[in-house]
């Protein structure tokens, strides 16, 4: 990463520009939005963000489970979210809390990934 790093600055000094390669998928900081959730990413981990809709809803009512190329959020014995991952993750290195606001209720499910690097998208 660090020799293309320096080949994009010496190109840059070379021809008068100063670009960059654009950020991948969720590593920018800014959540990429997906059908129910969204995520961002860092070469360490990936973290999703579901709202829900029901202020009610309590951690008991909350299952969530890892696999190394899934996820399942239940609620409520519900399916809510399925992501098979584009690359493995650590199941023993993921957490999930959950964040309360006023009205606005969210699931944070933060993923360790197994190698550290950037996905393209966050999908198979």
């Amino acid at each position: 990463m660090m020799e293309n790093l320096e080949y994009q600055t010496a190109m840059n000094q070379i021809t008068g520009k100063n670009e960059t390669q654009p950020a991948k998928a969720g590593e920018d900081g800014i959540a990429k939005e997906e059908e129910g959730y969204e995520w961002t990413q860092t070469d360490e981990e990936v973290e999703l963000v579901v709202n829900l809709s029901d202020e009610s809803t309590a951690s008991k009512d909350i299952q969530v489970e890892y696999r190394p190329t899934h996820v399942h959020m239940k609620i409520k014995g519900e399916i809510l979210l399925r992501i098979d991952f584009f690359a493995r993750i650590d199941p023993d290195g993921c957490t999930w809390t959950i964040e309360k606001s006023g009205k606005d209720v969210k699931i944070v499910v933060t993923c360790e990934k197994v190698e550290a690097i950037s996905w393209p998208r966050i999908t198979f």
